[in-house]
């Protein structure tokens, strides 16, 4: 997520810093050719232990953005005059870019004001402050959504169909299926992500891996044997299952191999044979040595810092931030390198996607071409690639990959990510009251599988949850 950006149509407004506190296809992808960025440097590592969180945070820079098709994108001149308020909400991780949203209409539509709900903590806490205030009569016009509460916004909370076709040319379309809930466009994906294993090419070499092996679980799995023989006292590899990332590896895996855990009809499929060797594979890792839980504060700590761990998991829009933070290690530091998470054997790539969209939630015409245009001006190429910048979630337009060149040349590895969107996966979106609660529920249970337990019993009761949960 973004924060910080300053915008304004036609116009650059400058000193306006990136902020931000959260650490928040079917094609394969080639591995081998992965690059690698060496990271040793001058400079010392101190006694006391970094703060990893700092390194995933953004980097300062000012961005500009604006309404540039003339078809489409703008609101007409009758709704302009005729619109003098608008109601943008979003999480208040993200108050500075809704500041910066407010700062380009009101100044492009003298006399109208935006204004700001950032109240809320988290996707879901902002899902039910819509419907709090919704019912209280206070309207919403534009609101940012999790991908995996789209259809939440889609039913009970009113979102409008937007088309993709009001958006930039150099908008990436091959994402707009993120966005959509049966068929219809009710989002448009701002910020997009997924997993990467990220590995210690020093360990890797001594130990004779090739990191080209790493496409497949079973060459994750040999290449852990192998380090786990070669005499260098390091964990092979460490899979850490907090903020809810043990679901979200048992899904990826299980996707590549065509069942994803929800199936298309919304139901959960936790007990199928891609579902148990996703499992298989987990209990697995987990008998090289003790997970993290934390992704920060023990997953990259342990392997960034301590070089306790030779493949961790890492969501590629703190990517950037980690190898920074290995860097910032000085003499301390190694060549990293980071690949698109495996698939299981014979899979391919479909990663799960996980970030944000913004939605229209505006009913009336006027306030709704206004709310259109807040969102195009808020997916400027020059915002985007701010943002990427900032925290390295995949670009959204081609535009804006094209000034990232420099960025990309700086981390490498960030450069196969780009080449998943055709092939990324929707997240799941559970129906039912409870179902909000299932993601960490068929968490709780991958962390029982990676503690020993029965995979057969224990992906039953996972499967007898979600389906208890999601009605």
């Amino acid at each position: 997520m973004i924060t910080g950006i300053r915008t304004l149509r036609g116009r650059t407004l400058r000193n306006r810093t990136l902020r931000d506190r959260t650490l928040r296809g079917r094609r394969a992808v080639p591995v081998a050719a992965a690059a690698l960025l060496t990271l040793a440097a001058c400079g010392g590592g101190g006694s006391a232990p970094p703060d990893p969180a700092r390194s995933l945070g953004p980097t300062a820079r000012s961005a500009t953005t604006g309404v540039d098709d003339a078809t489409g994108s703008k609101a007409s001149s009758q709704c302009a005059a005729a619109v003098r308020t608008l109601r943008l909400y979003t999480i208040e991780n993200l108050e500075n870019v809704a500041r910066s949203g407010k700062a380009a209409m009101e100044k492009a539509h003298p006399g109208l004001t935006v204004e700001l709900v950032t109240s809320a903590t988290s996707y879901a806490g902002l899902a039910q402050q819509l419907s709090t205030d919704s019912a209280a009569g206070q309207r919403a016009d534009v609101a940012v959504a999790g991908l995996d509460l789209l259809p939440e916004f889609a039913g009970r909370l009113g979102a409008q169909e937007l088309s993709p076709r009001l958006l930039r040319a150099s908008y990436d379309q091959r994402l707009v299926g993120l966005g959509q809930i049966g068929g219809r466009q009710i989002g448009i994906p701002q910020q997009v992500s997924t997993l990467a294993l990220v590995y210690n090419l020093d360990v890797l070499e001594k130990a004779g891996v090739d990191p080209g092996s790493l496409t497949t679980t079973a060459g994750v799995l040999a290449a852990a044997e192998k380090i786990a023989t070669s005499g260098q006292d390091v964990q092979p590899i460490d899979i850490p299952t907090g903020q809810q990332f043990g679901q979200w590896v048992l899904n990826t895996l299980a996707s590549s191999k065509g069942a994803p855990i929800q199936g298309d009809d919304g139901r959960p499929r936790l007990d199928t044979p891609q579902a148990r060797e996703a499992a298989q594979f987990l209990a697995k890792a987990a008998t090289y040595g003790p997970q993290s839980t934390d992704p920060t504060n023990q997953g990259l700590l342990r392997f960034g810092y301590r070089k306790e761990t030779a493949m961790t998991v890492m969501t590629v829009e703190s990517l950037a931030g980690g190898l920074k933070f290995i860097q910032d290690q000085g003499a301390r530091g190694f060549r990293a390198g980071a690949v698109p998470f495996p698939t299981l054997p014979a899979g391919r790539q479909a990663p799960v996607a996980r970030g944000n969209a913004l939605t229209v939630l505006a009913t009336d015409r006027c306030q709704r071409e206004m709310a259109t245009e807040l969102v195009v001006s808020l997916l400027a190429p020059d915002v985007v690639a701010a943002s990427t910048e900032s925290l390295s979630y995949l670009p959204v337009d081609s535009d804006a990959l094209a000034r990232l060149a420099p960025f990309y040349r700086q981390y490498p590895q960030l450069a196969a990510f780009n080449e998943l969107a055709p092939s990324l996966v929707a997240p799941p979106s559970w129906a039912g009251a409870r179902g909000p609660e299932l993601p960490q529920a068929i968490n709780n249970q991958v962390v029982r599988i990676m503690g020993g337990a029965d995979i057969d019993q224990t992906l039953a009761a996972a499967q007898a949850e979600a389906e208890s949960f999601n009605q």
